[in-house]
């Protein structure tokens, strides 16, 4: 269940995720730690020079496997996906895919919602199912021992889902739930802002649940849902862990043979954003501080110039303390604890975003300062200080990203959805020590103006009417630059 339908107890934290950084798909998070954690040697070489020991296994029914098989522990790890998500929510249902995966492991065939969570358990393992603008998804991982068992439970969840009254109930309570606290949150008023004043009008993307179209949902609907989603001409694979293609091969037939072949969804158009307005978009909600996030057409995830893209915008905002962004907004100017950008892909827009909070009395400030430094990259570009840093951080981080199982299966299955190619992690690293600051140079000055980012405030923000004045204030040459001239 994505951002849109805010439920089952992950409301608060995907709500300040809905303006918060973002990885770029495939991409593992930056993380800071004093020495890598544990993980299987084997493993980790293959992460520093990519993943080149993938099988594809093929099933009957036309669906494929990635398998990368690694014995060292006995564990397995499953990720499924299938192309269609909650933008095939029907007209005045928005929110039926997310209670549809809701329901996948609140029991099946003979198993109530108990007994079937009571199974898991004996069984070690964890299954459940999730679903976001263009894709549904599911997990599972277990003991090698009882792989079997499990994906027998994997396929009376998909194929034999009970849908009892009492677990949609729930479900419909704790969404409603949700969606209230919601009215309040910081995040979830910025996104919408933003839905409505960029986004065409209309487009799935920019819908989302309310206690009207979470009401409406019946068990029939997710039926429906399940029937048309989770088929077998667009189920993807992966799977890492101690297991054997031979096993993968016959687990996959006896589990996903009972899946329809194909479904209906909904044809998404591409999303072309509007123009992002002269003046920031407020809405007001009494706190003391704003919230400020920031939006303008990004990169496609499978477009040439998105490596430089990407290094652009760990250069920018995405790179923690060693930011542009960080240093001048936080350590000059003490306007905030944080501010953050990211490039987000999706399978029909590609965004450039950030965000930041500060004292409602210095939100002027802060946005005025922040277009400075966009306005600076943009028509400067980087050093070449800069870009070895980004580079070589991007790339030693890299294996970080496939420190277990879990994580390697996640990696390979975002490199699937975007079609990258199996060779991709091999690829990966060279990909990005092949950009080149005239590249950097280029993707800024497109995409990084100021003017092309629309800017929305949450809270009661105060000085909108200096941001010019701050926005001057930044480029002005310092005395110590003064001097040096």
């Amino acid at each position: 269940m994505n951002l849109k339908l805010l439920s089952l107890g992950v409301a608060g934290a995907a709500l300040l995720s809905a303006c918060a950084t973002s990885t770029p798909v495939n991409e593992p998070a930056p993380v800071s730690v004093a020495t890598p954690p544990p993980v299987v040697e084997t493993v980790e070489e293959e992460a520093k020079t990519g993943l080149s020991n993938i099988q594809v296994v093929e099933a009957s029914g036309g669906y494929s496997a990635w398998l990368v098989s690694e014995p060292a522990i006995p564990i397995v790890s499953i990720n499924m996906a299938w192309s269609g998500g909650e933008t095939s929510d029907p007209e005045g249902l928005t929110g039926a895919t997310g209670l549809m995966t809701y329901m996948m492991n609140e029991g099946a065939g003979e198993l109530d919602s108990n007994a079937y969570a009571t199974r898991m358990e004996e069984l070690n393992m964890s299954f459940g199912c999730t679903s976001g603008d263009d894709w549904t998804s599911c997990s599972m991982s277990t003991l090698s021992e009882n792989f079997e068992e499990a994906m027998d439970m994997v396929r009376m969840g998909l194929t034999e889902t009970r849908f009892d009254a009492a677990p949609f109930e729930r479900s419909i309570e704790e969404t409603l739930i949700a969606l209230q606290r919601a009215e309040t949150n910081p995040g979830t008023l910025a996104r919408r802002a933003l839905y409505e004043t960029i986004y065409p009008e209309g487009h799935p993307y920019a819908r989302y649940a309310t206690p009207d179209t979470v009401q409406a949902v019946t068990i029939e609907d997710l039926r429906t849902q399940r029937d048309n989603i989770m088929v077998q001409d667009t189920l993807l694979i992966t799977a890492v862990g101690d297991i054997s293609e031979e096993r993968l091969l016959a687990a996959m037939e006896s589990t996903f043979s009972g899946l329809p072949e194909s479904g209906t969804t909904v044809v998404v158009e591409d999303v072309v954003l509007r123009e992002a307005p002269a003046e920031p978009v407020v809405r007001d909600l009494p706190q003391p501080q704003s919230l400020v996030a920031f939006t303008a057409p990004g990169v496609d995830r499978d477009d040439p110039d998105f490596f430089a893209a990407y290094v652009a915008n760990y250069i920018l905002g995405g790179g923690g303390f060693s930011a542009r962004l960080m240093d001048e907004i936080r350590e000059k100017r003490g306007l905030t604890y944080g501010i953050y950008t990211s490039l987000s892909s999706q399978d029909h827009l590609s965004r450039w975003s950030g965000s930041s909070q500060t004292m409602n009395e210095r939100a002027g400030e802060l946005i005025g300062r922040t277009q400075a430094e966009l306005y600076r990259l943009a028509t400067e570009g980087p050093t070449e200080a800069e870009l070895e840093d980004a580079k070589s951080y991007l790339t030693g981080a890299y294996p970080l990203g496939f420190d277990s199982n879990a994580k390697i299966a996640g990696q390979m299955m975002g490199v699937r959805q975007d079609e990258l190619g199996i060779d991709y992690f091999e690829r990966r690293n060279d990909l990005v020590n092949a950009v080149t600051i005239e590249e950097v140079r280029r993707v800024a000055a497109e995409y990084l103006m100021p003017e092309n980012f629309t800017f929305v405030v949450v809270g009661q923000p105060e000085e909108l009417d200096k941001i010019g004045e701050y926005f001057q204030d930044s480029l002005a040459p310092s005395v110590e630059e003064e001097a040096a001239e």
